[in-house]
């Protein structure tokens, strides 16, 4: 698997966390909500984060 087939195979396994993540609020009271916005917030932050330097660890210059 090349590098980009990784890339988005990790991303539909995250989306796919995400969504079940976001659909068990449902069930929860509502301010149990904040704790679980806050750390969907940090892991998606923190894998854009490692998504925007390449392999070598330089940051890629921001797209046009």
């Amino acid at each position: 698997m090349d590098p980009k087939e990784q890339a988005e195979a990790l991303a539909a396994q995250i989306l796919d966390s995400t969504r079940q993540r976001l659909e068990s609020l449902e069930s929860r009271p509502t301010p149990e909500h904040v704790a679980v916005f806050d750390a969907l917030h940090q892991e998606l932050s923190g894998m854009l984060g490692a998504l925007d330097h390449d392999t070598d660890g330089r940051q890629r210059p921001p797209v046009s």
